[in-house]
């Protein structure tokens, strides 16, 4: 008897099973809420290190954030009605122009601070893949000004959780440049648009750059 509970006491181990309770396995909304949460730690952690410098914090949230934006999704969304008019070089030359220019533009208000803080206050599941995950960021400089208020919207590629919205007090970056990109197409054309994203992101490079 002795010997076989041992022997059944091996068997389990050896099978990985546990006489533990299992672990929870989490929602969907909280596993987006869990991803928003990561992403902030990330870029958090690199805007807090002091050893950095601006171009350093600068190369490393784009990294972060190539990763963690879904760049194909958001440049055919916001060209709107525009995207099938365009031809596949044109197609392909926005995409990479956009990609830069969405990077740059963002991850450098980031790169100008030092610190603070950034937590999730809420997650919503929208249904189809889609969630919303609002949060509060602190810039360290003005820490006793008023948080600001950001919600993310992600939802699940083949790649798994990709953010394709940004809204900063209720005003959502996907909306504004689809309105802002229809027009300028609307008038000047597609090849317009895209000179003016290269010269947005090479100015914004310059000013980056200068600022080091």
């Amino acid at each position: 008897m002795k010997l076989l509970r041992t022997l059944t006491l091996i068997l389990i181990a050896a099978s990985g099973l546990s006489l533990s309770a299992p672990k929870p396995v989490l929602a969907a909304a909280d596993e987006a809420s869990l991803y928003v949460q990561n992403v902030g730690t990330q870029a958090l952690g690199i805007i807090s290190n002091k050893s950095f410098a601006k171009e350093q914090k600068q190369t490393k949230l784009e990294a972060v954030f190539s990763d963690s934006v879904d760049f194909q999704w958001v440049g055919r969304f916001v060209m709107g009605r525009y995207w099938k008019q365009a031809t596949d070089e044109q197609k392909a030359h926005y995409l990479v122009e956009y990609q830069k220019f969405l990077l740059l533009n963002y991850t450098s208000r980031f790169s100008n601070y030092s610190g603070g803080s950034f937590k999730v206050t809420s997650s919503r599941d929208d249904g189809d893949g889609e969630f919303t995950v609002s949060t509060q960021m602190q810039a360290g400089e003005v820490a006793d000004g008023e948080p600001i208020l950001v919600d993310y919207r992600i939802h699940k590629s083949d790649k798994g959780f990709r953010i394709f919205d940004v809204i900063v007090e209720g005003v959502s970056l996907l909306t504004t440049q689809r309105t802002e990109f229809s027009s300028v197409i609307g008038n000047k054309g597609i090849d317009y648009l895209i000179s003016q994203l290269m010269e947005k992101t090479s100015a914004a490079a310059k000013k980056t750059a200068s600022k080091s």
